[in-house]
């Protein structure tokens, strides 16, 4: 055997294993792009691999750009669901970089990040473009298997935040603790003695918890974010008080009321836990924001609640969508979502229920919800 040659074999395999960039450690992954071999993502980041890393894909998103709009909720939840797949993209980032036994394939693409920094976030179809087709069949599978909601950010909601009570009375009543910046606008409205000398019935509480406890599961039920039609539709399929004007003389039979409205409910997909869920809320909105204001959050739910059915009112009168937009790759595979899966919201009692929530607050401008 030719020692020279089988020196000249070991010095070259020897060579093949040093990073092409930084030329120090040994190299883990290979450019599919020109060919050369490096070690760990800061390399492949590096100044001297500038136009493979960011040129090449940059001119690549910007020739398939498009300017056509498209659903602003698909739009969202799309920007929504890649921003997490770029969390794990870093995460597996992070585990490549640790394990040495990597095919140069497993990192034939660049960071998710890298992709589309310089993109506007806002513009679905440039972020369409520039996904890989793996992440567009995986984008895909989620939203057909029904799982968006597993990889969404988890809504919080603002009813769970609580403070001490103060020992200082403040200036003013709009003045709120930091705590409640973020809760929904109070209705003004009337005190309910200012309106009628009648004493209240003793059930006006009870139906106040059935109508907090629908609105709290509504809430957690399309992630705090919602369509005014859907969730009016969803929540009087669940909320006894305001479908069908049913009384409760208890607290807990109001709850359970809607609790098993929510389990036996055709349009509502949930279980057991999301009930007890929804149990606890009720009970953290009857709390208040601290002992002081106890009955701020249930005038905040409420009002929220109204302005929903306020919405919903006026999408009623505006239901004709335009179909003339031209479509985009990605408005045609997700076209906006519509509602006519859902049972007909009924106007007349979309009025009602907006005049018993009214009363309820006028309520609660008079009275206490201490049980």
């Amino acid at each position: 055997m030719d020692e020279t040659a089988d020196t000249t074999k070991i010095t070259e395999n020897t060579f093949a294993k040093i990073c092409g960039l930084c030329e120090e450690q040994k190299s883990k992954y290979c450019c599919p792009k020109c060919g050369v071999l490096y070690c760990s993502l800061g390399c492949y980041k590096s100044d001297k691999h500038l136009e493979c890393s960011e040129n090449f894909y940059r001119d690549w998103v910007n020739e398939e750009l498009s300017s056509q709009n498209v659903d602003e909720e698909s739009k969202r939840k799309m920007i929504e669901i890649l921003k997490k797949m770029q969390n794990e993209s870093n995460d597996n980032v992070d585990d490549l970089e640790n394990d040495d036994h990597i095919d140069s394939d497993d990192y034939d693409e660049e960071d998710l990040h890298d992709r589309i920094k310089n993109l506007d976030i806002n513009d679905a179809d440039a972020i369409w473009s520039a996904l890989t087709e793996d992440e567009k069949n995986e984008f895909e599978a989620l939203i057909s298997q029904g799982d968006v909601g597993s990889i969404l950010p988890q809504w919080e909601p603002w009813w769970t935040k609580r403070t001490k009570s103060k020992l200082v009375t403040e200036v003013c009543d709009d003045e709120l603790d930091k705590n409640v910046d973020t809760c929904p606008q109070l209705k003004n409205v009337q005190k309910l003695t200012s309106l009628t000398k009648i004493a209240p019935s003793t059930t006006v509480k009870f139906n106040i918890i059935n109508i907090l406890s629908s609105y709290a599961f509504i809430m957690r039920y399309f992630n705090g974010e919602i369509d005014p039609v859907e969730a009016i539709v969803h929540l009087l399929s669940i909320c006894g008080n305001l479908e069908s004007n049913a009384n409760y003389d208890d607290p807990a039979i109001a709850l359970e009321a809607v609790a098993q409205k929510c389990l036996q409910n055709e349009l509502v997909q949930t279980d057991k836990l999301s009930t007890e869920v929804m149990k606890h809320d009720t009970y953290l909105i009857l709390q208040g924001p601290n002992d002081d204001k106890k009955s701020f959050y249930c005038k905040a739910a409420l009002s929220h609640l109204f302005e929903i059915f306020t919405e919903a009112k006026s999408a009623l009168k505006h239901t004709k969508i335009a179909e003339t937009k031209k479509k985009t790759e990605f408005s045609k595979k997700f076209p906006e979502q519509k509602i006519d899966h859902l049972p007909k919201l009924d106007v007349g009692k979309v009025k009602m229920s907006m005049k018993k929530i009214e009363y309820y607050l006028s309520f609660l401008e008079s009275y206490s919800m201490e049980l």
